[in-house]
């Protein structure tokens, strides 16, 4: 079973292929070494990527990859923003920005998801959500 962390983003990102790269360049900044392939081809508000935290001494990933994808266009996400939060409670409505995580498999690398949550923090102000804790998911940010 898979597990998807999503994060809801007031980023001004013309695309989604230029906002992945940014992400892409901030995560190469702040640690170890990436693994990945390029996912699509997709329309111009989406990009996908696979990813792991690269081994040392391979071009191999040290734990099982994940997908990261992002979607950018209020128009685009506000579907997801409306059934996540549909009284805006938590201030999302206007959102630019989707970037999920999504994992898979018996080793998941939780140090990159803890990189990406950083890094979509740092960049855009994010807000996380999942469907097992909604947006209480916050209250379990890790320590970076």
């Amino acid at each position: 079973m898979a597990y998807r962390l999503s994060f809801f983003c007031r980023s001004g990102e013309g695309g989604g292929d230029e906002a992945l790269d940014r992400l892409l360049d901030c995560l190469l900044e702040s640690g170890d070494r990436l693994v990945g392939e390029w996912l699509g081809p997709f329309e111009d508000s989406v990009a996908a990527f696979r990813l792991g935290t690269g081994s040392s001494d391979s071009h191999r990933p040290v734990a099982d990859v994940l997908t990261l994808e992002v979607h950018v266009g209020v128009a685009e996400i506000a579907e997801s923003v409306i059934a996540v939060s549909p009284n805006d409670e938590q201030g999302i409505w206007g959102c630019d920005l989707l970037a999920t995580v999504t994992l898979s498999g018996e080793n998941p690398d939780w140090a990159l998801v803890h990189r990406i949550w950083a890094a979509v923090v740092s960049l855009w102000g994010a807000v996380p959500w999942d469907e097992t804790s909604g947006f209480e998911v916050a209250a379990r940010t890790p320590q970076f």
